[in-house]
C-alpha cells in the first residue's frame, strides 16, 4: 500500500469519526453535579428573576441539577449577588463568575457570580446563563457554538443574546457531570 492510500486511509477515518463533545476549557469548574444557587438580596427583581430562570431552564434538559438554598452557607456551590463597585479590570462587565473555593486546580467548591450594576443587561435570563455556564466548565463560544442559528446558538457568546446552551454546549456539560 502507497503511503498516498495510508493517508488517504487515515483521513477518512478522521472525517467518518464523530467529534467528542468539547467546549472551551473555563477552570476551575464545579465539583458535582448537583448545583445548589443562594440569590442575596442585594440583587433586583430583574436580575434575581432572570438568573433564576437560567438556572431552572438552561441547564435543563443536562445532567446538572440545581437547588436553591434559603441562606448562604460555604457548602452552597454559586452565590449570586450584584455590586456597584467592581475592581478595575471589570468595571465595563455585564458580570463574571469565579471560583472563591478550589478544591484543586481544575474543580472549585464554590463559585461567586457577580452581576455590576454600573452596566445593566437587557437579558438577565441570557447573561444568567453565560455565568452560569462558566461555572459549569463552559467557555467562551466558538466554532460550533458561535453560530447564530439554532441549535448551535449558544449563550456563551461573548455577548450573550441567548438563553440557551448550543446542543454541543450540553453534550459538554452531560460528559462532564
Amino acid at each position: 500500500m502507497s503511503i498516498l492510500a495510508v493517508l488517504a486511509s487515515a483521513l477518512g477515518l478522521l472525517v467518518a469519526a464523530p467529534l467528542t463533545a468539547s467546549a472551551n476549557s473555563f477552570s476551575p469548574h464545579a465539583d458535582n453535579s448537583a448545583h445548589s444557587f443562594y440569590f442575596d438580596d442585594d440583587l433586583s427583581a430583574a436580575q434575581k428573576n432572570g438568573v433564576n430562570w437560567a438556572r431552572q431552564n438552561s441547564l435543563a434538559p443536562t445532567d446538572m441539577t440545581t437547588s436553591v438554598n434559603a441562606t448562604y452557607n460555604t457548602k452552597v456551590d454559586v452565590w449570586v449577588y450584584s455590586t456597584w463597585n467592581p475592581p478595575s479590570d471589570l468595571r465595563n462587565a455585564y458580570a463574571w463568575a469565579s471560583c472563591i473555593r478550589r478544591v484543586n486546580a481544575a474543580k472549585c467548591e464554590q463559585h461567586e457570580l457577580v452581576i455590576n450594576n454600573r452596566v445593566p443587561h437587557s437579558n438577565y435570563k441570557s447573561l444568567g446563563c453565560h455565568e452560569i455556564g462558566h461555572t459549569v466548565g463552559l467557555g467562551h463560544a466558538s466554532g460550533k457554538n458561535s453560530s447564530y442559528t439554532t441549535p448551535n446558538r449558544s449563550c456563551m457568546r461573548g455577548n450573550p443574546d441567548h438563553n440557551y446552551y448550543s446542543t454541543h454546549d450540553k453534550n459538554h456539560i452531560n460528559g462532564a457531570y
